[in-house]
């Protein structure tokens, strides 16, 4: 099974609502994410969906490290610390004309870099785009709104 690099950000606001857009073809709310391009960083794909999806520039949150290059930073960096890494299972879609594959998913957390910035959906991935509050986010079904995964992620970011 073909396997294709991907990377999603869930953007919290300082509200601590999260940004989640209706995606046309899957018809589930979802964060912004997509495939990595070739010789793109994970962290670099995550921005780039949010700024094409959303309008939003944003800055990737992650985990803090020992930087093992500070004594030499020319051998290479540090890369920010994804909240989870996972394997999805992706059905065929006949009218794309793609086959079932397998997603090796990045998530990052991200926040807008100005609150200030109007969304801007991009209407060939999504047919709304809002903030939602953890209320909201338990409210959604799992059936037919929000896959189950996506919440629990959203739930625990927003504890």
């Amino acid at each position: 099974m073909k396997r294709h690099f991907t990377a999603t950000a869930f953007i919290v606001d300082s509200s601590n609502r999260t940004l989640l857009l209706w995606h046309k073809r899957l018809q589930r709310w979802m964060p912004p994410g997509g495939h990595t391009d070739p010789d793109e960083l994970p962290e670099e794909t995550a921005k780039r969906e949010c700024k094409e999806e959303t309008g939003l520039d944003v800055e990737i949150v992650g985990g803090a490290s020992e930087d093992l290059f500070a004594s030499c930073p020319r051998e290479g960096q540090m890369l920010k610390i994804p909240i989870a890494m996972l394997l999805e299972n992706i059905p065929d879609c006949p009218e794309r004309d793609e086959p079932a594959h397998q997603h090796m998913d990045f998530l990052f957390l991200a926040r807008p870099i100005d609150e200030a910035q109007d969304l801007v959906l991009a209407e060939e991935e999504g047919e709304d785009i809002k903030w939602f509050t953890k209320a909201d986010i338990e409210a959604l079904d799992q059936e037919s709104e929000i896959f189950g995964n996506v919440k629990a992620y959203i739930l625990q970011i927003l504890e």
